[in-house]
């Protein structure tokens, strides 16, 4: 039986290029100019509460990430087991520096505070289950059992009472946190340490792509662009660009957000979300597009002929239109490049165009997948790449004038020129195959990912890096996150890195985005009783401070 699994496999072949026949001189002339990984920016930790910061927030709103420490055995809090999923517990370890070790806790007013895991995006909450409270996490709601009354009690030591069922957290004999009644023991004493602000999952976002009703239009995908719009009825809309998708009439059912077992019904598709700020995947609605060649109005970006897929991607809007990028192919191999030209209109279902730039369409030597940036200097920068070793590409860029999509030039390495090269001199960096560059205040930004289509990769990470031209040269890659998606006690498949400058959410944080698809390892058949679980192919979110990667 096929299922996504099966074709993401393919896609990665395509779009990538695992392999090459790169010789071993290419990659010594190259070693000097390689996008390097800098070590992982940590601040020094603490193990006694009297060594700790306290809590240092005063006015409402207040936010900063804290090491929680116990005062009995001096180790810190961390949700067990690096979950993800609502009804993760709290233990207490030694500290590791992962997300999953680290609190936001944010102050709401009158002495109480609501305390998010880094790792998860999740909030510690007060949960009544079979008549017994237990302290978890879950995603965030408006509830007093979210609230938490931290107090000093005297020599930096606080207890945490919950405000909905008046219990304390409390340490017991296996190193877990569970809810009692406050009798001033030390097991219900803890200190807090302030940290550098840093990287964290954004719930609202994975929550956003987790559809879950039938109506909703596609509910599975890989890929996650975005495409911000200021034109007319659509100002502040934001298109996403979604690849191989599952319809929601192949959920289970209206209560059950697992799939059907089988293929998904369409290549491709476009959601549109009406705002910036709206994280309800209710509100979002797919585009449409008539007499469509493959009888799929779901599907935006038809498959031509003599080809199996056709996979779109980065793009930008110049005035009324949107230009996408898209490659097309057939089984293993891509075999085409095309620059989708979308009219808006105010409804949702737009006229769809494919043109053939020349440079870009008519060859595969390199894919201008990895960006599409418009700086605001009149031209559009689009970044390429070709695979030269395992999990090593050339990065590349083009550009187009705004006024003229169809005029395509290509960086030669000293020029701009109407002829393509992948001559290595032509290569503005070299990293790792999962890369995607965009730009925000002034910089452009590359977010590179380590290689997640193998079993348990040692290394999971995302990196960061910035320059001031489109040319680069872009600083060392920067650690700002650890992908910790699971899948039957395994990491998740992860790819398609994507950058979203155009989501501030108040904070200064950038929004970036990977796609997950199961896993490699043997778990069995991904079809258990006719379903697959649908948040194992879906896109996730993370959050990055500006002032981490130096925005």
């Amino acid at each position: 039986m096929f299922t996504a699994t099966t074709n993401c496999y393919q896609k990665l072949s395509m779009k990538k290029k695992l392999l090459s026949g790169a010789v071993a001189l290419l990659l010594l002339t190259q070693a000097c100019r390689k996008t390097e990984v800098a070590e992982k920016n940590t601040q020094l930790p603490v193990t006694t509460i009297e060594n700790s910061s306290g809590l240092r927030l005063n006015a409402v709103g207040d936010y900063g990430t804290y090491q929680v420490i116990g005062a009995e055995n001096g180790k810190s809090a961390r949700i067990q087991n690096f979950s993800i999923a609502n009804g993760g517990m709290v233990e207490l370890a030694n500290y590791d520096n992962a997300a999953h070790s680290k609190w936001r806790i944010t102050y709401t007013g009158n002495n109480y505070y609501k305390i998010m895991n880094l790792g998860s995006g999740k909030m510690l909450e007060s949960h009544l289950f079979n008549g017994q409270y237990l302290l978890v996490q879950v995603s965030s709601r408006d509830i007093d059992e979210q609230l938490w009354g931290l107090t000093e009690v005297g020599n930096k030591q606080y207890i945490a009472v919950n405000k909905a069922s008046r219990l304390a957290a409390t340490l017991d004999a296996n190193g877990k946190i569970k809810l009692e009644a406050y009798s001033g023991k030390a097991s219900q004493k803890f200190g807090y340490n302030e940290l550098q602000n840093t990287a964290y999952r954004d719930d609202d976002v994975v929550n956003f792509f987790h559809r879950r009703l039938p109506s909703q239009g596609s509910v599975a995908f890989d890929q996650g662009s975005s495409i911000p719009l200021t034109w007319g009825a659509n100002a502040g809309k934001v298109l996403w660009i979604a690849e191989d998708s599952f319809d929601g009439s192949r959920l289970v059912s209206a209560t059950n957000a697992n799939l059907q077992c089988g293929f998904f019904q369409y290549n491709n598709s476009v959601l549109i979300q009406p705002s910036l700020t709206d994280w309800n995947p209710d509100n979002t609605p797919n585009m449409t597009i008539a007499n469509s060649a493959q009888g799929r109005p779901r599907q935006v970006f038809d498959n031509q002929p003599g080809t199996d897929w056709s996979w779109p991607g980065v793009g930008v809007e110049i005035g009324d239109k949107v230009y996408v990028y898209n490659g097309e192919g057939k089984g293993l191999g891509i075999t085409n490049q095309s620059l989708f030209e979308l009219k808006q209109e105010a409804g949702t279902q737009w006229q769809v165009k494919r043109t053939t730039p020349a440079g870009l369409s008519n060859q595969t030597d390199i894919g201008y997948a990895v960006g599409m940036v418009k700086p605001g200097d009149g031209y559009v920068y689009s970044y390429g790449s070709k695979g030269v070793f395992f999990n090593t590409s050339n990065v590349y860029v083009a550009r187009f004038p705004e006024s003229d999509p169809q005029d395509w030039s290509f960086w030669n390495g000293t020029v701009w020129s109407k002829t393509r090269t992948s001559d290595n001199k032509a290569s503005i960096a070299t990293t790792q195959q999962n890369v995607n560059i965009s730009y925000l205040n002034g910089k452009y930004i590359m977010m590179v990912m380590d290689l997640g289509w193998f079993c348990d990769p040692e290394k999971h990470n995302i990196y960061m890096a910035t320059a001031t031209s489109p040319l680069g040269p872009f600083t060392s890659l920067k650690y700002v996150f650890t992908i910790e998606d699971r899948y039957r006690g395994h990491l998740n498949r992860y790819y398609t890195p994507m950058i979203h400058p155009e989501f501030n959410n108040g904070k200064n944080e950038l929004l970036i985005t990977y796609s997950v698809n199961f896993n490699e390892c043997n778990t069995g058949d991904n079809c258990k009783d006719n379903q697959m679980e649908s948040i194992q192919y879906q896109v996730k979110g993370v959050r990055v401070p500006y002032s981490l990667i130096g925005l």
